[in-house]
């Protein structure tokens, strides 16, 4: 043992400034700092992501556009500075006030599955295909810094008051018939599945009753035509909501909505199929220009503006379409 120590401090004494010089490498490279860098991504080829009964290829594709997150190193913030293109952003600024990011993980993983079963919803209901919905669970997904009530993520709301929660519309309605000031009490299940007692004194939000807090509604969809999802674990949010009940009602009803093309979109759906915007447009329309997109389908308002106001600076060769609801998207890649 005293020979194995001797040759250590012999090998350090030796070597001490390639250590020195490795260590300030490495610390170069995989130190982070409490920066994200977002940037233009790529495509999302939104057929690898379901799995149906029956094969179905088209003969161009559908896509959902993303932004890249990047973790700020020293070369990664040198590279920001030389594109125009990759901005740099506090952590506070990619995350809402009063959220870790796990907590803000942990909801983004949460509307992915909301956004799938909505998908899935809206898809099967304009394919005339019979389905069930079931197992409706609503829960807390993140909590603002002036809401009045104890309620923690990842709680699944079972009751407010003697109303028992059967869905989101449910627990909107009971809080919409309440006033500015009242107390209510909630019963949930906690994110370890233990019973709790929570309490909310509800705030003022535009002159209406509000708890303070997101809420995330997941559910089962079930059917004789079945279809499954295959996402990876680091994938996470809402967004590609619209492109994905497109690839799906195109595969249930073997429809080629492509036209040969490579068709991109992005924007959250809801269950009576409108298209909601999304951050980071500036990022998708740029990756899915380099990634020689044909189309891109963005929601109507700030968005949309926002996409044509870079198409028409940069020259862009690329058909934007404003859209504000899924029959809308439809009828356009119908009609093309």
């Amino acid at each position: 043992m005293k020979n194995l120590f001797n040759n250590i401090k012999k090998f350090i004494k030796e070597y001490y400034k390639v250590i020195i010089v490795y260590v300030l490498i490495l610390a170069f490279f995989l130190v982070e700092f409490p920066y994200y860098i977002s940037a233009p991504g790529g495509l999302i080829n939104t057929d690898d992501k379901i799995e149906t009964t029956e094969s179905f290829k088209m003969s161009g594709s559908l896509n959902m556009a993303y932004v890249s997150e990047i973790h700020a190193t020293i070369p990664t913030l040198v590279i920001s500075l030389l594109n125009k293109d990759w901005d740099v952003e506090k952590e506070e600024e990619v995350k809402n006030d009063n959220e870790t990011i796990e907590e803000k993980n942990y909801r983004n993983k949460m509307l992915l599955e909301e956004a799938n079963d909505t998908a899935l919803l809206v898809a099967y209901k304009h394919s005339d295909i019979d389905y069930k919905v079931t197992n409706n669970k609503v829960y807390i997904t993140y909590v603002d810094k002036l809401a009045d009530t104890n309620l923690k993520i990842g709680d699944q709301i079972l009751k407010v008051d003697d109303t028992e929660i059967t869905d989101k519309n449910s627990l909107f309605e009971y809080i919409a018939s309440k006033q500015i000031g009242d107390k209510i009490t909630l019963e949930v299940k906690d994110i370890n599945g233990d019973d709790k007692k929570r309490e909310a004194t509800l705030i003022n939000v535009l002159d209406e009753p509000k708890v303070g807090a997101v809420v995330t509604e997941t559910f089962d969809v079930k059917s004789d035509e079945k279809v499954s999802f295959n996402f990876k674990d680091r994938e996470s949010g809402s967004s590609g909501g619209l492109m994905l009940t497109l690839t799906i009602y195109s595969h249930l009803n073997e429809i080629d909505l492509t036209g040969g093309k490579t068709i991109v979109g992005t924007g959250t759906i809801d269950i009576n199929g409108n298209v909601g915007e999304i951050s980071g447009i500036k990022y998708k329309l740029i990756g899915a220009v380099n990634k020689g997109a044909d189309v891109f389908l963005v929601p109507v308002g700030e968005n949309y503006e926002d996409a044509k106001k870079l198409k028409e600076e940069r020259n862009y060769d690329i058909e934007l379409v404003p859209v504000a609801t899924f029959e809308e998207a439809l009828k356009y890649l119908e009609n093309q």
